[in-house]
């Protein structure tokens, strides 16, 4: 089979973790580009780690850079004035060479403006904040750390990029590797870590904890730390498991300012996620089942019981978590309520709102606010809910 008449399944195999990273990236950069379009006038995309690496198809049609130019160009459909600006940043020099061929042939199309380098993201900084404010006031950016480790990318050389007044970063956390070395003896290790996350804090919030809960501390600080730098308000993160067993293979992580960004990157999570889930359980039926079927050919999702841990795991932490503020404060804005179960990877506003309906037929809990037709509270409608139960 020819190269261009590769399927999306046989680009993919063995390759679940990248599909999983590119259908989020792919679901998030569209609707993000057609959002922006309605009070920017530019996006400015910033890809820190290019590559491309373990790419199948000549045209990169399955590399991060590709995607997400190809579906921000899609809001152009809507806003025909709306300008792309890119930098893609690449410091190994075969990947490089492939970076800017591409990047030749791309550049110019549909009025895309693309610009290249052939450097270290450390010691890009100055270049792609000057790349940025050349896009003027009405300009947005996205920025992308995708980093094949968790070096090179450190929390103090990234904060002016972090700082950048409206823009969201996505960063890709190497939590499985991190896992395992974070408490490492090794003196050179512990130092890359603490420059990872720019200070000692991560040192005491890890220390004695085993598996998922180890995972967790690592993502939390991390967040927290990403959020204070850049001055985001709001966080989130989405799980990519390994293809072939019940590990983490690593987190990606959003910081925004405006709630909006949350809102879509959750739609984004849940179908990726989705998807995640049907491709690992094909995967597996693949390596039991030599050559019968293909990657994604299912039309039933085989769910693991791993996978359902997991999503039992984050929703019950966050539905402690929203209750135990709702018996602390009496009152809360349905707001407050939605920024902290949406904290959560794996939970979605859908299970909130089940909670909220849940406790309300118990009546543990009321809703005021709500208008006319209205029958269940809104983001930014200034709704609340009331906690008429027992208080811990």
């Amino acid at each position: 089979m020819h190269e261009k008449d590769l399927s999306q399944d046989e680009i993919y195999v063995e390759r679940v973790p990248s599909f999983v990273k590119h259908r989020l990236l792919e679901e998030y950069s569209v609707q993000f580009a057609y959002i922006i379009g309605f009070k920017w006038n530019v996006i400015n995309y910033v890809d820190c780690f290019s590559g491309p690496w373990k790419t199948k198809t000549a045209d990169h049609r399955d590399t991060s850079f590709s995607i997400a130019l190809e579906q921000l160009r899609k809001a152009r459909q809507t806003h025909h004035s709306l300008a792309l600006r890119c930098f893609f940043l690449e410091k190994r020099p075969s990947s490089y060479v492939k970076l800017k061929e591409f990047a030749d042939r791309e550049n110019g199309v549909d009025g895309t403006l693309i610009i290249t380098r052939k450097a270290a993201l450390e010691d890009s900084i100055e270049d792609i904040v000057d790349f940025v404010e050349q896009g003027g006031e009405k300009a947005f950016s996205l920025i992308f750390i995708d980093p094949t480790g968790w070096t090179g990318f450190s929390m103090e050389k990234i904060s002016p990029l972090l700082k950048l007044k409206n823009s969201e970063v996505l960063i890709n956390l190497m939590t499985g590797d991190i896992r395992r070395f974070v408490e490492s003896s090794d003196e050179a290790t512990q130092e890359s870590f603490k420059r990872l996350f720019g200070s000692e804090e991560f040192r005491p919030r890890v220390q004695g904890l085993r598996g998922q809960d180890k995972e967790d501390a690592v993502v939390e600080v991390y967040r927290e730390i990403l959020g204070r730098t850049g001055g985001f308000q709001y966080t989130a993160n989405a799980i990519v498991l390994h293809e072939s067993n019940d590990t983490t293979r690593y987190h990606l992580i959003y910081a925004t300012r405006n709630p909006k960004g949350i809102e879509v990157f959750k739609k984004s999570e849940k179908k990726a996620m989705e998807d995640m889930r049907k491709a690992r359980a094909e995967s597996d039926k693949r390596r039991t089942e030599t050559g019968q079927g293909e990657l994604f050919a299912a039309d039933v999702l085989h769910e693991t019981r791993y996978f359902e841990s997991l999503c039992m795991r984050y929703r019950e932490k966050a539905k402690a978590q929203v209750k135990a503020e709702l018996q602390k404060m009496h009152k809360v804005t349905y707001d407050k309520a939605w920024v902290l179960a949406l904290k959560e990877p794996l939970v979605w506003e859908s299970e909130l709102k089940d909670w909220i309906k849940d406790w309300g037929k118990k009546g543990l809990l009321t809703i005021q606010g709500l208008k006319g037709k209205q029958r269940v509270p809104k983001f930014g409608e200034n709704h609340w809910l009331v906690w008429q139960g027992p208080v811990v």
